[in-house]
């Protein structure tokens, strides 16, 4: 893999659509590339982002429906990602799909291809929750094929996988997502993309490698005995295993017993529900939001946490990221077809001066 910083890799150009707090730009300039700009319209996303990516990459905070190619002058590039609204296909949701306004933000998604012209972008690298393939029978699914096909590039069910944190990393997070891959028909004579394969076993890391139990964490983590989630939390985890990752989901705690974390999700800052929970020898509390980030690749060493956020607001960014990892595995597939793209096309050249 390509190594941060690549003079060869620079060439490729990367925009990131719904970029939140910047998992695509990190995965793509760590394989070497060039990210030109990035959308997203949550102004607390934007601090997060700007705090960690301080000016290198344009940042345009503001809806996709009011994005434009020609009005906010955006650059043409190689290879464009979109972590495009998950809520309106999640089991987790009323799963409404495109009956959801936030469904049909997709479709801004192919504006924005089509405003580019004969500039678009070569590859779509896209992703959405594990449930977007089967949502409403395949209907959806259906939908996007045929509008990203319509849209001039090569795309099939083949061309998408549902990859999980905890098997293609060794990051012990459960978080299954579906990752697409679309190739531009006129500069690809086909989509061979292929996706990464899982790690082999016994690859994950120990979930406790990322928490920090050495010393107390602030008492706002903690849960007091009056809490009204303190005592549903004792009960499991005194029947149980005092090692496991907890989480209290509707009416109930569960506990999970693959020795890995919960899926992270957007919502855990709202209150006891979904949020991860351990117990360490102070007592019974939250993970952290650094804990959190740790479990999706973003590493101490570089990823700054706005310290003017509430954590409310931090958990709901790290809950919609992407495992930086896992991406960067995809993000160095997607230019090494690229690669292999401007060497087919060199062979041709030469071969045509040749006369063969």
């Amino acid at each position: 893999m390509a190594q941060d910083g690549s003079r060869l890799r620079k060439r490729f150009n990367v925009g990131c659509l719904f970029a939140a707090i910047g998992g695509f730009c990190r995965a793509f300039e760590q394989v070497g590339t060039r990210v030109m700009w990035a959308n997203e319209k949550d102004k607390f996303a934007k601090e997060t982002f700007e705090a960690n990516f301080p000016s290198r990459i344009r940042y345009l905070c503001k809806p996709v429906e009011d994005l434009g190619v020609k009005s906010d002058r955006l650059e043409p590039v190689d290879i464009l990602t979109a972590g495009f609204p998950c809520q309106p296909f999640s089991v987790a949701g009323e799963k409404l799909g495109f009956k959801d306004e936030r469904g049909l933000l997709f479709l801004d998604i192919i504006r924005i291809i089509k405003e580019f012209g004969r500039d678009k972008p070569k590859i779509l690298l896209l992703e959405n929750v594990r449930n977007f393939r089967t949502h409403d029978r395949g209907r959806t699914f259906k939908r996007v094929q045929v509008e990203i096909q319509r849209a001039g590039y090569w795309f099939s069910e083949q061309n998408a996988a549902i990859l999980n944190t905890m098997t293609h990393t060794d990051i012990p997070q459960n978080r299954a997502r579906v990752f697409m891959v679309a190739m531009s028909c006129q500069h690809f004579p086909s989509n061979t993309f292929c996706f990464p394969e899982p790690l082999p076993a016994g690859s994950l890391r120990s979930v406790w490698d990322f928490l920090d139990t050495r010393y107390k964490q602030d008492s706002v983590y903690y849960f007091t005995e009056e809490s009204q989630y303190y005592k549903p939390f004792k009960r499991a985890i005194e029947r149980s295993d005092r090692r496991s990752i907890y989480q209290l989901r509707r009416s109930y705690v569960r506990e999970n017993m693959s020795g890995v974390c919960f899926t992270l999700m957007a919502n855990m800052g709202e209150g006891g529900h979904n949020q991860p929970v351990i117990k360490d020898r102070w007592g019974i509390r939250k993970l952290t939001p650094r804990e959190c980030a740790r479990l999706q690749g973003y590493e101490d060493s570089w990823f700054k946490i706005p310290p003017q956020l509430s954590n409310t607001q931090i958990y709901k960014q790290i809950g919609n990221s992407v495992t930086i990892p896992l991406v960067v595995k995809l993000a160095d597939a997607c230019v090494s077809e690229l690669e292999r793209a401007e060497s087919a096309n060199r062979a041709r050249e030469r071969k045509k001066r040749i006369g063969v």
